[in-house]
């Protein structure tokens, strides 16, 4: 039997789009703005995936673009991560997309591919991303997204506990060291309390993992895994031992969870990605803990596995009948300084020069800019976009490692059958 690993409460399950599909419309749009008035707007979809938190903010500066062009009117949905993919991809068959959402750069080959997502050069503003940015919104030469900002893994952790008891991370330091810190820290804590998290789970932190020796996740052409079983037995016993020895939380505790263990006051640390820092950092303060970031551990100290990539992006629907209208929503999100201001570092630190310069830095964002500077060096290539089935294989990843925490499986058996399901989800998109 396989359970659902992170059980988050379903919101507000998504609506339907409204819009018909033509890409033509793109070009049919003229320089003085597209047509519509207070009375008789013009109306677009967008949605999102994030936290009521983050749907505060977005429909705030949604409202401050309504009212700066009255001629426009945004209709708005979120819903938690795994029901937002759930619903858009149910949708993609009948193409009935919204006409602008939030993207994944895992998805982007999935949604990219097909006139699903409409061509952004020249319909959107494209000069005032950082340097490096749009690179991994380009498929085959051809822009289709643009980034909101970036990310890049490290480790959050308690300070406090881990400081409390002579632990510091420096990067360079292993996986070894990280299992030892793990252990000790976690025998000065009480029932219930755990120093670290169970990583073997997740799929970008085994591709973390290859990184550090050379290796991927998936072939350069995209078209098959880049390891074999024993590998993949390998990274799941990384952690194997901390998870017999109660050392990190026990799949019976992690699905019952809505929140992460570290604003919880249970977990004290796990591996990451950067931008959590900030939605995570005034609980743990408020909770009377410190939050910092470090480097991941490695396998070797030269090599991190490291590299920035868009934490999210925005897309415009291949189907939808108002593109020029979709366009002006997306650049006033990224460049308007008010907007900006509105939206803060939510999905990251912002990925234009403009969104740098405007948004507010409070001290958990300078500690996520810090982190990023500490590991400059380190940052690589970011691996070509991932292939279409990467969402599904995603999830299969995580179910099934969740039958090896379950007993259910060995840990061989559970490699076989992952790429039993990989290869075949592979082979569907050829």
């Amino acid at each position: 039997m396989i359970r659902d690993p992170y059980r988050l409460r379903r919101r507000s399950l998504l609506t339907s789009a409204s819009a018909a599909a033509v890409v033509a419309a793109a070009a049919a749009c003229g320089d003085d703005g597209p047509a519509g008035t207070a009375d008789d707007p013009i109306e677009i979809s967008f949605e999102w995936w994030g936290d009521e938190n983050r749907a505060g903010i977005t429909t705030e500066a949604v409202e401050l673009f309504q009212k700066k062009n009255e001629g426009i009117k945004v209709t708005t949905n979120f819903a938690d991560f795994p029901t937002y993919w759930e619903g858009l991809s149910g949708r993609m068959a009948s193409r009935d997309l919204p006409d602008v959402f939030q993207m994944d750069y895992s998805r982007l080959r999935q949604f990219g591919t097909g006139g699903l997502l409409l061509p952004l050069e020249g319909v959107v503003k494209t000069d005032d991303f950082r340097e490096g940015f749009l690179d991994t919104a380009k498929l085959d030469g051809q822009l289709v997204a643009v980034p909101i900002a970036g990310n890049t893994l490290g480790l959050l952790y308690r300070a406090d506990w881990f400081g409390d008891n002579g632990v510091t991370f420096e990067p360079g330091y292993t996986w070894e060291d990280y299992k030892a810190a793990v252990g000790t820290v976690g025998a000065t804590l009480g029932e219930g309390m755990w120093a670290g998290a169970d990583w073997a789970g997740q799929y970008h932190f085994m591709e973390l993992w290859l990184r550090q020796t050379g290796g991927s996740f998936y072939t350069e052409d995209g078209k098959a895994l880049n390891f074999d079983a024993a590998k993949l037995v390998e990274w799941w016993g990384t952690s194997a031992d901390l998870y017999a020895d109660g050392l990190v939380p026990p799949v019976e505790t992690t699905i019952e969870w809505t929140e992460d263990g570290l604003v919880q006051d249970v977990l004290g640390s796990e591996i990451g990605w950067d931008n959590f820092m900030p939605g995570f950092a005034p609980t743990v303060e408020a909770n009377g803990g410190t939050l910092a970031l470090a480097a991941p551990p490695t396998l070797d100290p030269a090599n991190l596995g490291l590299y920035l990539k868009p934490s999210m992006q925005l897309v415009i629907s291949g189907a939808t009948e108002q593109a020029e209208a979709a366009a002006k929503l997306v650049d006033f999100l990224l460049g308007d300084p008010e907007a900006i201001a509105i939206l803060g570092t939510n999905r990251g630190v912002p990925a234009t020069n403009t969104g740098l310069e405007t948004v507010e830095i409070d001290a958990y964002t300078q500690a996520v800019l810090d982190y990023e500077a500490s590991v400059s060096q380190y940052l690589t290539t970011p691996p070509p976009a991932p292939p279409a089935a990467t969402g599904a294989i995603e999830v299969k990843f995580g179910e099934i490692y969740q039958q090896v925490q379950y007993g259910e499986m060995t840990a061989a058996d559970a490699a076989d059958l992952f790429f039993t399901e990989a290869e075949t989800l592979l082979a569907s998109e050829q």
